[in-house]
Parts: structure tokens; C-alpha cells; sequence
């Protein structure tokens, strides 16, 4: 058998399953190859390999074909690292596939590790806006003064961190406020307070239903856009999550009376995920609403379509 990209992109022999005749690194340097899987070995052309004898799999290439059953019998056998050239800063850049998955969409991943600087503000722009217009409908709904659509400074977007951080701290003095709690700031991580306790735990039911629909649609969950890359993080969950961190906010405030017995606001939490919400003009479950506002985020991509945030509806924020 024939590996077809050594280190320098040459052949090299493979035997036995012995130690010595394990390829601990294939790199793939030629363009325009149509790889698949059969039979327990990679083959592309003429030349193949045996997928055991593979001790880790990169990616250089960019004009390459992949079927589904190459990506998930390699991520299976092994890790799989896919580079590309940023032109921009002058280096490569890698992201490897998630081994969990069980649908893998190549494309999608490209083009999102691909998005030019200008469609990657436009994305990172349309999450934070509707997270925005979510808390405002929100608070809206507990105090009827407020204006519609929050008071932002015109292209405030190119700023987008410091957008999301000046809004925080207006939102959270207010939902605090009418929580009737003498909270003074979001506590994220170790929260003692149950009111924190219980949005971290809501905001946890929503992780793992969204980064399970990010793998559904064949996303590696650690690409992200806002969110830096951090091992161990699912980046793309953490921009994905910001538009609908208002159904948990909501459900707490629902949820007062029990908010100290964890069982209960299980239940609630579950039951939000089950529950109807707005979308598109129409009601769903918000568990398929996850689904579709990944699948527009996956189309968007290519172009083809503008995505499509969760906007929280006025009439499914009243208390």
C-alpha cells in the first residue's frame, strides 16, 4: 500500500500494522483530490493507504473532495488537522475536526474558517444586535417606558465588544432590579447567589442543545467568530447562544418562587426547550428553532442566503 503525501508530498511505503511502518503524520499537499474511503483503506486515484496505519492526518490543500465517510472514518481513527493561508496576517492557520461528530460538512467549515473580515463583522454585527433587541424586548415587557429598539450609536458595530459590555451593564442593573434581588453584577463563573446559579445552569441546557445541532449540521463547534479560540470551548456555541440567552433569562424570572431547588428549575428549563416561541412567523419548539437558525447560519456561509437570528416576539416575552 502507498501513502500519497509524505512530509515533502512524496509516497512513502506502508507494510505490516507493526510500529515501524505507521505513518505518525500524512500531510496532504496536492490540490484537486477526489478522496474516499473503501473497504478500510484512503484512496485517492491510484495510490492508497490503510486508515489503522494513520497516526494523525493535515491538511494543506484547499481544492480537495471529500466524502462524508473519509471525514468521519478518519476523525474516528485519528486527529484530523485542516490548514489554510491567511493572506492577511501571513500564516497558517488550523482547525482540526471535532471527533464526535457524526455528520461533517466540510464546505461550511471552510468557508466559515475562510470568512473575510468585512462578512465576518457583518455576522458577529447580526448576533449581537438581536442578543440586544432580545433583552430589550425583555425588559420591555417589565417596564413598557422603554423604547423599542435600544439606544445605540450609529455604526457603534464596528466596536462590537464594547457595544455588547456597555449594553450588559444596563441590562443587568435593570433585570436585577425588577428580579427584586440585591444583586450588583452577573456572577459567571462559581456564582453563589441562586439568582446566578440558576441562569448559569439555564444557559447550560442551552450549550449543549446548540453545540449538538452545531455537530448535527456538520460545524466543528470550535470555530468561532466573537468568541476567541480557546481549547476546549466551543467558540461557534458561545456566538451562536447570545440571541437566545433571553429565553433563559425569561424563564428565570418565571421561575422565581422555585428558584432554589434545582429539580424544579430543571423541569422549567426542559420545558422551555419543548415550549413554542416565534420565528419566521410562525411558532416552533424552541429545540427546532436551534435547528433552524443553525442551518441558516451554515447557508449564509456560501452566500446564498442572509442569516436569520432568533428575535424574541413581544407577545412570548410577557410574564
Amino acid at each position: 500500500m502507498y501513502g500519497f503525501a509524505g512530509p515533502y508530498g512524496k509516497s512513502k511505503r506502508v507494510g505490516s500494522k507493526s510500529a515501524k511502518n505507521l505513518i505518525h503524520h500524512l500531510i496532504l499537499l496536492e490540490e484537486e483530490q477526489d478522496l474516499r474511503i473503501e473497504r478500510g483503506l484512503l484512496l485517492s486515484g491510484a495510490r492508497r493507504i490503510a486508515v489503522e496505519t494513520l497516526g494523525s492526518l493535515q491538511c494543506f490543500a484547499s481544492r480537495i473532495s471529500w466524502t462524508q465517510t473519509a471525514l468521519e472514518s478518519l476523525s474516528a481513527q485519528c486527529p484530523v488537522i485542516l490548514s489554510r493561508w491567511d493572506g492577511r496576517q501571513r500564516k497558517w492557520k488550523t482547525f482540526s475536526i471535532a471527533a464526535r461528530a457524526r455528520h461533517i460538512n466540510p464546505t461550511a467549515i471552510w468557508e466559515l474558517c475562510r470568512l473575510p473580515q468585512r462578512q465576518a463583522t457583518q455576522h458577529a454585527s447580526d448576533l449581537i444586535y438581536a442578543k440586544v433587541c432580545n433583552q430589550q424586548t425583555l425588559l420591555r415587557s417589565l417596564d413598557p417606558t422603554l423604547p423599542a429598539t435600544p439606544n445605540l450609536q450609529e455604526n457603534s458595530f464596528s466596536r462590537i465588544l464594547r457595544l455588547e459590555s456597555n449594553y450588559a451593564r444596563f441590562f443587568w442593573a435593570r433585570y436585577f432590579s425588577a428580579a427584586q434581588t440585591d444583586l450588583f453584577a452577573r456572577e459567571k463563573r462559581k456564582a453563589t447567589h441562586p439568582l446566578n446559579v440558576a441562569l448559569n445552569y439555564g444557559y447550560g441546557f442551552l450549550y449543549h442543545a446548540l453545540e449538538w445541532q452545531c455537530l448535527a449540521s456538520g460545524l466543528d463547534p470550535s470555530v468561532g467568530i466573537i468568541h476567541r479560540l480557546r481549547r476546549n470551548r466551543p467558540n461557534l456555541v458561545c456566538d451562536l447562544i447570545e440571541q437566545f440567552r433571553c429565553c433563559v433569562e425569561l424563564t428565570v424570572i418565571r421561575s422565581m418562587d422555585r428558584m432554589g431547588d434545582k429539580k424544579a428549575m430543571a423541569a422549567a428549563f426542559a420545558s422551555m426547550l419543548e415550549e413554542k416561541w416565534h420565528y419566521r412567523d410562525q411558532r416552533f419548539r424552541l429545540r427546532s428553532i436551534l435547528r433552524l437558525v443553525v442551518e441558516s447560519f451554515v447557508n449564509s456561509l456560501s452566500k446564498r442566503k442572509r442569516h436569520q437570528p432568533f428575535l424574541l416576539h413581544a407577545r412570548d416575552a410577557c410574564l
